[in-house]
């Protein structure tokens, strides 16, 4: 964990045991261990999103409403974890916090920029950890580090009390060892907030359908092959296509698509992204210069995109909304892997001075981007390792505020691989202290 309180977490943990002993649990989490993303507000917590400046000396004097959720359902918020300075890429790799190793080899990366979150559900610390995704946060690390990990729609979780890294692409999510740990996490932290106008017109989020798992002649789902292609570790592929195979036992039904402009929506992505990380950081000016080197490169070259830039970004992502609700006209879901990549090895220069590899960057989030983009939901979930003992991850994306069948299909997903799912080596593991 970056920062955790012994006394709160003990103090939480005795209220808890109290409510059991007097017949008054909240529910099924209550006692149960949740840790939180450092972009996220959790009270008597500094939010220091990564970096070392923001809000030294000033702890959060509330929660954030998805951690208040939480709370009134009895989870035990056990600290802040790591993650990429400001959020702004995919490896937490962070000189100022140190960087989060992958628990399945740790000469490698985790992911991020939800880094901590993935490593402390993958090594056992807690079954549940809460990130926040702009550009694939909480679907690359869970997909590195083999755990599911939910992107979910846009405004379907409220968003007060997150730090305004990227408004109109980031949004948090659940990261859980297990489906029903993400079904109810989803569950408890959905629905709307008077103070987030964005959640106002969802329609109410359900579980329908969770584990009718044996039937799946009512589902279509959606290949774009040639983009399923784009995949720089081959053991991706047959991965996806085992999945495949075990949708179709099921009576799923595949139909190839196409998805147009996806090259023009990566690019318009990066630029909405990036303007408004810049926009965030611009209020911070006196500070920038304590930035991790590769953050100031960044934000030095997204400083020559104009406002026009911007504009004609979101003339893309209309066009790109249009498009997805095409597609969606005749699929239910789409399947991709989550990343082209597995978890990059680690350099030790690079943990001192960071890092900037842009192949890294544009193969992780690859499959990523288009959901953030457009605000439609999205799930990662294991599917099988590489010859390095790597995780690999799948993606399936749905139409806005379908996170029930994300969910279903995740659960057919567990059934279908959990019996070859693997622990980290044992002396990354930590659930056996719990």
């Amino acid at each position: 964990m970056y920062q955790y309180n012994k006394d709160d977490i003990l103090a939480q943990a005795e209220a808890s045991t109290s409510r059991y002993n007097n017949g008054q649990s909240l529910g099924p989490l209550d006692g149960v261990p949740v840790a939180v993303k450092d972009e996220i507000d959790v009270t008597g917590y500094e939010t220091r999103v990564g970096t070392s400046f923001f809000n030294r000396g000033n702890p959060a004097s509330n929660d954030a409403c998805l951690v208040k959720k939480l709370r009134d359902q009895g989870a035990i918020i056990i600290g802040k974890t790591n993650m990429h300075e400001i959020g702004f890429d995919i490896t937490t790799n962070n000189p100022n916090t140190n960087t989060s190793r992958n628990p399945y080899n740790t000469n490698h990366y985790c992911g991020g920029s939800s880094g901590g979150s993935a490593c402390v559900v993958a090594s056992g610390l807690c079954p549940i950890a809460i990130g926040c995704d702009g550009g694939g946060s909480i679907r690359i690390p869970s997909s590195f580090c083999g755990i599911y990990g939910l992107k979910t729609t846009c405004g379907r979780i409220s968003s007060k009390g997150l730090f305004a890294l990227s408004s109109s692409v980031g949004v948090p999510g659940p990261m859980t060892a297990c489906v029903d740990d993400l079904a109810l996490a989803y569950f408890v932290m959905s629905g709307k907030d008077p103070e987030d106008p964005k959640t106002f017109h969802q329609p109410s989020p359900t579980l329908h359908d969770l584990y009718l798992t044996d039937d799946l002649s009512n589902l279509k789902i959606g290949i774009f092959s040639a983009w399923n292609k784009q995949v720089t570790d081959p053991a991706i592929t047959p991965a996806l296509d085992n999945f495949i195979n075990e949708f179709k036992l099921r009576g799923a039904e595949f139909i190839e698509i196409e998805i147009p402009e996806l090259e023009d929506a990566r690019v318009a992505h990066l630029i909405t992204i990036g303007s408004e990380h810049a926009a965030c950081i611009d209020g911070y000016k006196k500070h920038s210069h304590l930035l991790n080197l590769p953050n100031r490169a960044n934000i030095a070259t997204l400083s020559n995109v104009n406002y026009s830039d911007y504009i004609k970004s979101q003339q893309v992502r209309t066009r790109m909304m249009r498009n997805i609700s095409v597609v969606f006209s005749g699929v239910d879901l789409i399947l991709t892997p989550t990343c082209a990549i597995n978890a990059p090895q680690i350099y030790p220069r690079a943990l001192k001075y960071g890092e900037i590899n842009t192949l890294v960057t544009a193969d992780g989030t690859r499959f990523a981007q288009l959901a953030n983009f457009t605000g439609i939901p999205a799930v990662t979930v294991p599917a099988g390792y590489n010859d390095k003992n790597l995780p690999i991850g799948l993606q399936f994306m749905a139409k806005w505020y379908d996170e029930a069948t994300l969910l279903r299909v995740a659960k057919v997903s567990e059934e279908i691989f959990e019996s070859e799912r693997r622990r980290p080596a044992e002396k990354y593991w930590l659930g056996n202290l719990l």
